[in-house]
């Protein structure tokens, strides 16, 4: 994966990161804080909300649909568009990402090599995705 790729998915995640606050943040209002109104920190936000990674909950419930529909029957329509090969003509320049290579970069930072074999396992990927949760760098 080339630093562009890299640099360009980190942005999107502080854009992401960014604007979850801020709308936490309407919904959970001001605070008075010695008869003055200020808005709530982002660890205030964290605690209130329970779920401070709006990134990894993102990136886990990509990796827990991706099994999903790797783990389906062949006539599965999700499964059949996933596998499927888009017809026609690409623009130039460089390839667009697909959702599956953001599936793939998950899967590695967790050690797996080949994902899809690993999700045809269901213990296996249910156990992978817990472990997932505790991951630092995911």
């Amino acid at each position: 994966m080339g630093q562009k790729h890299g640099r360009y998915l980190s942005k999107m995640n502080n854009v992401l990161v960014f604007l979850s606050a801020k709308i936490l943040r309407r919904i959970y209002g001001l605070v008075i804080d010695g008869g003055r109104w200020r808005i709530r920190t982002n660890q205030e936000l964290c605690q209130l909300c329970g779920e401070n990674d709006i990134v990894k909950f993102c990136n886990l419930s990509r990796l827990r649909w991706a099994g999903r529909v790797i783990s389906q029957d062949d006539d599965g329509l999700s499964r059949r568009v996933f596998l499927s090969e888009p017809g026609g003509k690409r623009p130039s320049g460089r390839p667009r990402l697909c959702w599956e290579d953001g599936v793939k970069e998950d899967a590695t930072k967790l050690g797996c090599r080949n994902w899809t074999v690993a999700a045809l396992n269901r213990e296996g990927w249910r156990k992978l995705l817990k472990e997932a949760k505790a991951h630092i760098g995911l």
